[in-house]
């Protein structure tokens, strides 16, 4: 016995344990109720086989509290889960730099910005840009649709609406893009962005039925704007006929009500009476010199035998019959302008695809007639009142070049009467000046001087 203790106590004094006897192998004198006996089973009961590890459980980013107390943090700004529970102050270690950003751009708070953080930029959504602002201010002052007449509440109006209709914003910043670039700025590649845009986020709208009268104020509004972005583009002939169609059928088909619409008086007859006004008690207008409208007379008669359609036909009888009307009344006949548009908007689409085909040269003929005729016939009609239809002169050129440069040689001969009146276009700030005339109170057209 003696030297057994003397045994245990050099084993405790050296640090280091005896590993333990398996209980079959202990000496048969030994007790099971000994002390060594049961400090052998407790041993063998704490060193049993370890269980693998399943990874980091233990929160990294603790507060004071979870930490002391060595339990789990939920770490839930700005109090933990069991901080919430049990009544204790969180408080957290101080995070990196780039961690407290997160952490405080999480917690919502209602101090106010230090200096220096206003002095950080910061990144703003990338919608519209500095020359969309110009657009839009642009859009405002000088590039909104001159139609109706007078009526510049509508398109202020429109413009306040306008931000709650993504379209209607993209056809009026590309209205102005276009209109800006006929001045000498080029910004057409801003322009055919902002119109696909329209056009893309508009037919969106179109598929849907139409649930106020806002939302049909701003898809007639967002069509008609994407019309005259039409008529400023140097290559908009077509397009701008085929946009004239969509407005016709917007108004038929996709709003509420175009009788309580902002654009109610904007109908067929209600265009040409807004156009009657314009005239004054007992006033006539009566061409002194009429050699450019009778030019344009002798033209259409010589595209007579080209026109074979029906609607090639009852375009041209119609375009005739507003040049005759013009020998009593310069305004009436620009009234009846609105038949013309009539007879595009309610042909079919086999008839309107024929008459738009760009080898159709009879009907590309008739229709850089037709715009220069009604650019001609509103300029003496409207005199001051129609002064925002001037950026017309320059398309009405670029599109008499366009359609030159790709008419075949047989054809050239129909646009001469066409030429001359655009080199005059070109080379005359006024090329016909209204002039009062006598106590008549009649009003004749005499060219402007050289």
């Amino acid at each position: 016995m003696e030297s057994d203790e003397i045994a245990d106590s050099r084993s405790s004094s050296s640090g280091f344990t005896t590993t333990p006897v398996p209980e079959s192998t202990q000496h048969p004198q030994t007790s099971a109720n000994s002390p060594n006996n049961e400090t052998q089973l407790a041993a063998a009961r704490v060193r049993r086989k370890p269980i693998p590890r399943k990874g980091h459980t233990k929160s990294r980013r603790g507060c004071y509290n979870c930490k002391s107390r060595k339990v789990k943090c939920q770490e839930n700004l700005p109090t933990c889960a069991n901080c919430n529970r049990i009544g204790l102050v969180c408080k957290y270690p101080d995070p990196t730099p780039v961690k407290a950003a997160v952490a405080r751009a999480s917690v919502p708070t209602t101090s106010l910005p230090t200096p220096e953080s206003c002095l950080q930029p910061v990144p703003a959504p990338n919608l519209f840009s500095m020359d969309d602002l110009r657009f839009f201010h642009h859009f405002v002052v000088n590039a909104y649709p001159p139609l109706p007449i007078k009526r510049d509440d509508i398109w202020r109006d429109v413009a306040a609406i306008s931000y709650g209709f993504d379209y209607l914003v993209h056809a009026m910043l590309g209205l102005a893009a276009s209109h800006l670039s006929l001045y000498g700025q080029d910004y057409t590649s801003q322009a055919l962005s902002h119109r696909v845009q329209a056009i893309q986020a508009l037919n969106k709208s179109l598929s849907k039925p139409c649930s106020s009268r806002a939302e049909g104020d701003a898809r007639f509004a967002a069509i008609f704007t994407l019309t005259f972005q039409a008529s400023c583009m140097p290559e908009g002939m077509v397009e701008f006929l085929s946009m004239v169609r969509g407005c016709h059928i917007v108004a038929e088909h996709s709003m509420s009500s175009f009788e309580a619409s902002a654009f109610k008086s904007f109908t067929a007859n209600g265009y040409t009476n807004s156009i009657r006004k314009l005239i004054a008690p007992g006033g006539v207008v009566e061409p002194a010199d009429v050699h450019l409208f009778d030019g344009f007379s002798m033209s259409l008669r010589a595209l007579g035998p080209l026109c074979k359609s029906p609607l090639e036909i009852r375009f041209l009888a119609s375009t005739q019959r507003i040049m005759n009307l013009t020998k009593v009344s310069i305004l009436e006949s620009f009234a009846q302008f609105t038949s013309l548009y009539d007879i595009i908007s309610e042909s079919d689409s086999d008839e309107f695809a024929s008459f738009t085909e760009p080898t159709n040269y009879a009907a590309q003929l008739l229709l850089i007639h037709f715009m220069l005729i009604e650019y001609l016939i509103g300029e003496a009609a409207l005199g001051d009142a129609g002064g925002r239809f001037g950026f017309r002169r320059r398309v009405c050129i670029a599109w008499l070049n366009r359609l030159a440069d790709t008419l075949p040689p047989e054809y050239q001969t129909y646009l001469k009467w066409p030429k001359k009146y655009c080199e005059l276009l070109r080379h005359q700030k006024n090329p016909l000046v209204l002039k009062k005339s006598g106590p008549s109170n009649l009003t004749s057209v005499t060219p402007s001087p050289s």
